[in-house]
């Protein structure tokens, strides 16, 4: 049985989030010198105890090797002895290559029996791969830990490493089988890489002993749906007087959080859905509290309040190319001078080409080049580009850079409307070889675009809709009601 069928029906039927740390020390232990016997029995009766009340159990390796031998026969034993319908993580953070990691992997597996290990990324994918041969385990990759000098390393580089760590995640495996360690102190980095990991399950350890906020984890972290993170909680429990009463009320706490979000979201979803409502429903907005949509819903709602203030969302009266009147001009050309804004529209792109397969990033002209450069630079990535007019000099070639034939190509533009520069651009790269089934944009106009590309066999991601951005600048009061509804009528109309 796969890990995640498991873990959801274990949540299902305890109505729990709830992960109960197996963190043995002599103390815990009756006194004797039968080590290997008070380990099996303090287990046993920690998940007699609990098994109701969690959704899975999390022994950390550690604590058993350092009992020797029969401390790691102990494990292996416990683990067999398990309830079959609760999944075992194990927290054993390994991180090695080739051989070592499929000796790791084994010993996990096939020895001990585990459902889920946890995993150090710092030697990259060759120590992730290994343990993901098998389709019915899983595992959480050390993303931001919780511990206080965890900024010294994860914290470093731009974007931060743990945001690097989250984004390749995406390309090691489904969001059922890669899930990623983030603290419980860290709700910022959890609010985050939420963000760019939508519906990857995270664990979060560090409520409790390690002064993690429960409430404020959970509302940075949580899905929609109330899933997606498991807590795990080994002192608060183990050391207390009474364990199953200990693990029910965090159980308790953590199932009011999740209502909550649940409702919110909702809520908010109903709020989002009247940007396309009929115009006399649109009128109504004002009346709506700034409150209703909270800073956490919108993760770009940086970028979006800076396009607005440099110029990049502009209302007015305008011609477009295609000879239209439009009452909204996005005008991404001015990227370029405000290096702040740039870097956070790059972030954005990369959150959506770390879920793409491709060899090479592909920049539409103009707009998009820079865009399409730093996001290659950052991730390390090959570019080409086609040219809009053939050269009359030199090579003559109309698409720049290296590749070859046969190479997939996913395109980078910055605005989608109709669609024609994706659809021209893909022309000319399919002339020279180059196979193009996606294109990622920043904002979608939602005029029709995203329709004529899939008619022409590719698949556009934008970052963000027309729409969305309107909301925002409506509920941030920074455009006014008439300016609002003008446009969303627009919009509308096609």
């Amino acid at each position: 049985m796969k890990f995640i069928d498991k873990l959801f029906a274990a949540i299902e039927r305890n109505n729990s989030l709830l992960c109960v740390g197996m963190d043995p020390t002599e103390k815990m232990l009756p006194p004797g010198a039968d080590v290997y016997g008070n380990l099996v029995a303090w287990a046993q009766d920690l998940v007699t105890s609990t098994q109701d009340l969690v959704c899975c159990y999390k022994p950390n390796i550690a604590f058993f090797e350092a009992f020797g031998p029969k401390g790691y026969r102990a494990l292996a034993d416990i683990i067999a002895w398990m309830p079959k319908d609760i999944p075992v993580l194990l927290d054993e953070k390994r991180g090695d290559i080739g051989s070592t990691a499929d000796a790791y992997a084994k010993a996990a597996w096939e020895k001990l029996g585990a459902d889920a290990v946890t995993l150090s990324p710092y030697l990259g994918a060759d120590s992730i791969k290994p343990f993901l041969t098998n389709s019915e385990k899983a595992v959480f990759v050390l993303c931001q830990t919780s511990n206080p000098s965890a900024n010294e390393l994860q914290g470093h580089g731009n974007p931060p490493l743990y945001e690097l760590v989250a984004q390749l995640s995406m390309a090691w495996g489904s969001p059922e089988q890669v899930g990623l360690v983030i603290g419980a102190t860290q709700p910022k980095a959890i609010k985050k890489v939420r963000a760019i990991c939508p519906d990857s399950w995270f664990l979060a350890p560090g409520v409790g002993a390690q002064g993690g906020n429960l409430e404020l984890a959970l509302t940075s972290g949580l899905r929609g749906d109330g899933l997606g993170m498991i807590i795990p909680v080994s002192r608060s429990v183990l050391q207390a007087a009474d364990p199953r009463a200990a693990a029910a009320t965090l159980r308790d706490e953590i199932n009011a959080i999740r209502r909550q979000v649940v409702e919110d979201t909702a809520k908010k979803a109903a709020l989002a859905a009247t940007a396309t409502e009929p115009l006399e429903t649109l009128a109504s907005l004002p009346a709506i509290e700034k409150a209703a949509v909270q800073v956490e819903e919108q993760p770009y709602q940086q970028l979006i309040h800076r396009l607005f203030q440099i110029g990049c969302v502009k209302f007015g009266q305008f011609t477009l190319a295609s000879g239209k009147s439009s009452p909204v001009y996005l005008d991404l050309r001015r990227l370029v001078s405000f290096p702040d804004v740039l870097d956070l529209a790059v972030e954005a792109y990369i959150d959506q080409l770390v879920k793409l397969k491709y060899d090479t990033i592909a920049g539409v002209p103009y707009a998009a080049l820079p865009i399409a450069s730093i996001a290659a630079s950052k991730m390390q990535q090959p570019m080409v580009y086609p040219r809009k007019e053939a050269k009359t000099h030199g090579t003559g070639q109309m698409v720049e850079g290296v590749f070859e034939p046969g190479q997939v190509a996913v395109m980078v533009e910055d605005v989608i409307t109709s669609g024609g520069s994706i659809v021209t651009a893909a022309e000319t790269l399919k002339g020279v070889g180059l196979q193009v089934t996606d294109a990622v944009v920043l904002v979608d106009r939602e005029q029709g675009g995203m329709a004529n590309l899939a008619e022409s066999g590719i698949s556009a991601h934008a970052v963000l809709k027309f729409s969305e951005i309107l909301l925002e600048l409506k509920v941030a009061g920074l455009i006014d009601t008439e300016t609002f509804t003008l446009v969303a009528d627009y919009l509308k109309a096609g």
